[in-house]
């Protein structure tokens, strides 16, 4: 008889970016990802992973994700992302944090001194 539990759901992107819950401040009233900026894999969809860095454009002010070779906006992060997200159908409203201490290992680009540079109020643990 076996007596272990064993998982029944699994969540999407269970796992968590935050190293500390003391210290967070969220975006109010989120932010508008451009699904217009944003590329689509092979089957179409346009998934940006949980904890990307996000970067306002200059010329619509919506988010994208943070391109350090841009030169539209897209190479100044000011927000990390707080989930998963499929922008096909159009632009979505979503959360994200503005000040918190994250585990870079699960940061979807790599964490070096530039983005740490960037992002002056997300620590990178």
């Amino acid at each position: 008889m076996r007596l272990q539990p064993r998982p029944r759901v699994t969540v999407q992107d269970e796992y968590e970016i935050l190293a500390s819950f003391e210290v967070i401040r969220e975006v109010t009233n989120g932010i508008t990802i451009d699904s217009a900026a944003v590329t689509a894999d092979a089957n179409g969809d346009k998934i940006i992973k949980k904890g990307m860095p996000m970067a306002k454009l200059t010329a619509s002010g919506k988010f994208v994700p943070y391109d350090p070779a841009g030169t539209n906006g897209s190479e100044n992060p000011t927000v990390i992302l707080k989930r998963t997200v499929n922008v096909k159908d159009g632009d979505h409203v979503v959360g994200g944090y503005e000040v918190a201490k994250v585990i870079a290992d699960r940061i979807p680009v790599t964490v070096d001194d530039t983005l740490r540079q960037k992002m002056p109020h997300i620590v990178f643990a």
